[in-house]
């Protein structure tokens, strides 16, 4: 885990201070920021072989897959305010032993209360939705309060939260109901 954990935070450095030249103090873009406070947090996971960083594999090598690709020329376009449908939907807080951290983006499709139903609901959707092909299929416990727990189905990943909110919009116009989240969770395996 730590030969993984290393080469991101160096990458998350190099970038933060190839921005900033350098300099990648409180007068740095917050996308910096970010990558030092990341990069930090990795180095510091790393060096003990927390167990934090099996949580986030998944999401290390998505990240690590983007770096290589490089950063796009052109900058994506911001998403529409005004469509709240595609607000960002916050995760559900995580138990004991569990990681809030994703840096990959999804589309919350649908809610059950059984683990069995999340993976008929996966196919189901799948059978409805062309677009979903090729996306993978998680599920997060989100605890309602007094309606009760509910697993909430969640598609992706996603690079960044505009191509969710892309991929939500295909879903709606197919009159289904989809807002844009973390992607994290419970992988959905095609056995179940």
């Amino acid at each position: 885990m730590i030969r993984l954990a290393l080469p991101i935070f160096g990458a998350l450095a190099l970038g933060a201070c190839s921005v900033t030249g350098g300099h990648a103090g409180r007068d740095a873009p917050p996308d910096a920021q970010q990558a030092l406070r990341l990069a930090a947090a990795l180095n510091a996971a790393a060096r003990v072989n927390d167990p934090v960083l099996a949580h986030v594999t998944g999401e290390m090598d998505a990240l690590e897959a983007a770096l290589a690709r490089g950063v796009p020329l052109a900058e994506e376009p911001p998403a529409e305010a005004d469509e709240a449908s595609l607000a960002l939907v916050p995760a559900p807080d995580a138990g004991e032993g569990q990681s809030l951290l994703s840096l990959l983006h999804g589309i919350h499709l649908a809610s059950y209360r059984e683990e069995r139903h999340v993976a008929e609901g996966w196919r189901a959707m799948q059978g409805q939705h062309a677009s979903l092909s090729g996306l993978q299929a998680r599920y997060v416990p989100a605890d309602l309060g007094e309606r009760g727990v509910y697993l909430r189905l969640l598609a992706g990943p996603f690079d960044s939260p505009s191509e969710a909110a892309a991929a939500c919009r295909v879903i709606q116009a197919a009159q289904s109901w989809c807002a844009v989240t973390a992607f994290d969770g419970t992988p959905i395996l095609s056995s179940q």
